[in-house]
């Protein structure tokens, strides 16, 4: 570990040498890049912005200004260079799935809808973008109050489920005023929700790592890092996910099955949170 650290301290000196001895040089998003995954966060953010002033144009150079932005807790800024980046590179997950997650964050949810179905165009089988877009568009759907409308979604998730066909026969039996008159409030409990992620945490991390995707553990533990930058375990631990090896050594990600569950999980605990409401 300690030989690991000192290959991002001479690759940083390397780089800042070079930065030094030009100042137009595109090595300012790599040096930005290691200093971010060292916590250095405010070295990054410098960097990175000093970069784009020079290179506007620079697509890296934005994204590299995107992810310390966000390390920094600078959302607004955030968003205005991932916006730039995923416009010229739609393919980029990373910088599409944190401009969909922080457009739902501010609200802007049509936002954050295009930007997982964007994600879902180039990897249809992204799991974690497919769970977020249907809580998104469930949320949206939630607002509609009219009855055939819930019956049809109700039959649509209910089918072929035995559990919930005695909770399907109860609502049906409950008038229809009712379930109306109860949406208000179901409605002003998911707009007093945390706009933060609560998921965000080392064990979460830990759980992508153990699937493979190494991309997301390290942004999980880099918001951590943001929140807390002198904390010396996440620190070290980025600094191993980010080493090639890293990659490597993950576990092989759940199959097909087990992300199809996962998903259809995570939807019935919405289905259960809607009926309790109401």
């Amino acid at each position: 570990m300690q030989q690991d650290n000192s290959s991002f301290w001479s690759d940083i000196k390397a780089y800042e040498e070079q930065l030094a001895k030009s100042p137009n040089s595109f090595c300012f998003v790599r040096l930005s890049e290691v200093y971010l995954t060292v916590g250095l966060i405010d070295d990054a953010l410098h960097t990175a912005r000093q970069g784009v002033t020079i290179h506007p144009g620079y697509l890296g150079g934005q994204r590299a200004l995107a992810m310390a932005c966000h390390a920094k807790g600078l959302n607004d800024e955030c968003l205005a260079a991932l916006k730039l980046v995923t416009v010229g590179m739609p393919e980029d997950q990373q910088s599409q799935k944190l401009l969909g997650r922080l457009s739902a964050d501010a609200g802007d949810h049509d936002a954050a809808r295009q930007a997982f179905r964007t994600v879902l165009e180039f990897v249809p089988d992204d799991v974690e973008s497919r769970m977020q877009l249907e809580s998104l568009e469930f949320a949206v759907g939630s607002t509609d109050t009219s009855p055939s409308a819930d019956e049809d979604d109700g039959e649509e998730i209910i089918e072929d489920l035995e559990e919930y066909e005695e909770i399907d026969i109860l609502e049906e039996d409950e008038p229809v005023s009712e379930s109306v008159s109860q949406e208000p409030p179901f409605k002003a409990e998911l707009t007093a929700e945390p706009t933060r992620d609560p998921l965000s945490t080392a064990t979460l991390a830990e759980q992508y790592v153990k699937q493979g995707i190494i991309e997301k553990a390290l942004e999980i533990y880099r918001s951590i890092l943001a929140d807390d930058p002198a904390n010396s375990a996440v620190s070290i631990r980025i600094a191993e996910l980010a080493q090639p090896e890293s990659v490597t050594a993950a576990v092989k990600p759940q199959g097909t099955a087990d992300n199809a569950l996962s998903a259809l999980e995570g939807w019935l605990e919405n289905i259960r949170r809607v009926k309790s409401c109401r």
